[in-house]
Formats: structure tokens, sequence, C-alpha cells
């Protein structure tokens, strides 16, 4: 009985811990990329339009790049790039769902969620460009 219940408790942490986990399409303006950034603004939706453009094109430019990555490599290395970009996007979820809480209230939380995962894209885009 003791085994099931501590069972049912990690569960339910599990399951309450992803369901509170926020992506930046929670809150991203669709239309940014038909909108001009307007750089150095300090107003919520210029921000808001600044860091989904950002976000939008890098995760655009990470798919294309993993994806012609890929095609150029052999079974092994294909399989270890696949386990580690799993294991990437699962960090980036973790570390810009904490960069959110922490802002969490505020008027900046999503723009902070936003920007951690273009930046965190951008990292990963250089991370393919050297993998080997």
């Amino acid at each position: 009985m003791i085994v099931i219940n501590k069972f049912l408790f990690c569960l339910i942490l599990l399951v309450s811990l992803n369901a509170y986990a926020v992506i930046p399409e929670d809150f991203l303006y669709k239309d940014a990329l038909k909108v001009k950034c307007k750089e150095g603004s300090p107003m919520q939706e210029d921000l808001m339009y600044c860091v989904s453009r950002d976000y939008l094109e890098s995760d655009k430019i990470l798919n294309i790049n993993y994806k012609e990555k890929i095609k150029l490599m052999n079974k092994v290395k294909k399989k270890e790039l696949l386990i580690s970009q799993r294991v990437w996007l699962e960090n980036r979820k973790n570390k810009c769902t904490v960069e959110y809480k922490e802002a969490e209230g505020g008027r900046e939380a999503p723009i902070y969620l936003i920007d951690c995962y273009a930046q965190e894209n951008h990292k990963r885009m250089k991370f393919l460009k050297n993998y080997k």
C-alpha cells in the first residue's frame, strides 16, 4: 500500500509540474513577423513584438539547421544528436519556466519567458553549427 501511495504522490507531482510549464506560444504576438521591431523602446507592446519576432525567427532557423545537420549524419551520430536534442528541449523548458516564475505576476514575465527561449535557441544554433 505504501508503494502505491508513493507512486500516486509522484504521479500527481509530475502532472502538476508539467501542467504549470509555460511556453512562448502562450503569449506570443503571432503577427510579430509582420511588424517592425522598435529596438530600444521601453513600451510593453514593443518589447513583446521584439521578443516574439526573435523567438519565431530563431525557432524557424533552428529547425532548418537541425534538419540539415541530421541529414548529413550516420545512424550513430543521428541517435546521439536526437538524444542530445531531447535533453536540450527539456532543459530549455525548465530554465525558461524558472525565469518566468521569478517574474510571475509582473507584466514583464512573458517577455522574460519568450526572450529566454529565443536566447536558448541562439545558443543551440551555435552548438549545431559546431557539432560534428
